[in-house]
């Protein structure tokens, strides 16, 4: 199934990524404090539709009151380790994923802080050595295909090489996704690098330099890297004008406003990872709905291809 899944088309919504997510065997996720309605609902939802199993790491209780709450019943592919402790929750989740019983993390009703710090230990977390850094994956209305943009979630404010690791962490979920090669446009607010504009400067050496095995543009402005006309019309050219599949911002504001912005004002769905680590991790707002979540379980369970690595 994965071999098949890298082979197609790029996938143009999530309606496919959920199908194509369907039958990827031994899919698995852990879920520290995953009793939340939003999170239950998903993860039933997943189970359903044979997209994945689940460990939830809490309290058990917590979960028999939101189920009778939702007036729903836990399908036996749903699992419950008993922990009311969050941080104790956190780890024990990660070591699920480590040890190999899941394959793919997902934040539940926890701090951020809380799930990070189990994430990142050096010792006993899901560390890699590389960046990690998180992946927007939109289905915008306006667009025929998926775009991602990164990172809006994990680094504040990237240098050269971490923006350049982003990129190759952006790449290696479009690729999974079936993109032929990796299209990155360096968001900024004009083309022409200008110093009382760093990021502008430091994306114009990247893309000079270039970056192995990914199409690299930038600075360049948004209608410039989405848009083939105004491509046209501002005379860019290259691989990436007009038809960028990734969109890396320069720092965590720039691209969490502008997932969100796409997300509530122009109604794209949207499904997010942390990538970089040893496995997918799925790590979401608290008021994402759960349609979200299934979006971002169905793409960590496509980019993971399950235990058939």
């Amino acid at each position: 199934m994965v071999s098949y899944i890298r082979e197609v088309l790029l996938f143009s919504n999530f309606d496919e990524i959920r199908q194509a997510a369907r039958g990827i065997s031994d899919a698995r996720v852990a879920i520290p404090m995953g009793h939340d309605a939003s999170s239950i609902e998903a993860l039933i939802t997943a189970f359903e539709e044979d997209i994945a199993s689940t460990v939830i790491v809490g309290p058990a209780a917590g979960v028999r009151e939101t189920l009778r709450e939702l007036g729903r019943k836990l399908p036996g592919g749903i699992e419950i380790v008993d922990s009311g402790d969050p941080e104790e929750a956190a780890l024990e989740a990660v070591r699920l994923v480590r040890s190999g019983e899941a394959n793919i993390l997902m934040k539940g009703l926890l701090k951020t802080s809380i799930f990070q710090k189990a994430l990142l230990d050096r010792e006993t977390g899901l560390r890699t050595g590389r960046i990690l850094s998180h992946v927007a994956v939109l289905q915008v209305p306006s667009q025929n295909r998926l775009v991602i943009i990164s990172d809006g979630g994990m680094n504040i404010r990237p240098d050269i090489e971490a923006t350049r690791q982003i990129a190759l962490n952006a790449a290696g979920v479009i690729t999974k996704l079936g993109a032929e090669k990796p299209l990155v446009a360096l968001l900024a607010a004009v083309e022409v690098p200008n110093e009382k504009m760093p990021e502008t400067v430091m994306f114009a050496e990247i893309a000079a330099e270039g970056i192995p095995g990914l199409a690299v543009a930038g600075p360049i402005a948004l209608d410039g890297a989405m848009d083939p006309e105004s491509a046209a019309i501002k005379g860019i050219t290259g691989e990436v004008a007009g038809r960028a599949n990734i969109l890396i911002t320069p720092d965590i504001s720039c691209g969490n406003i502008l997932a969100k912005g796409l997300m509530y004002m122009s109604g794209a769905e949207l499904g997010g990872l942390i990538a970089g680590a040893a496995a997918p991790v799925v790590m979401l707002s608290r008021s994402d709905v759960p349609r979200t979540k299934l979006n971002s379980l169905a793409l960590g369970v496509v980019v993971s291809g399950g235990n058939n690595d």
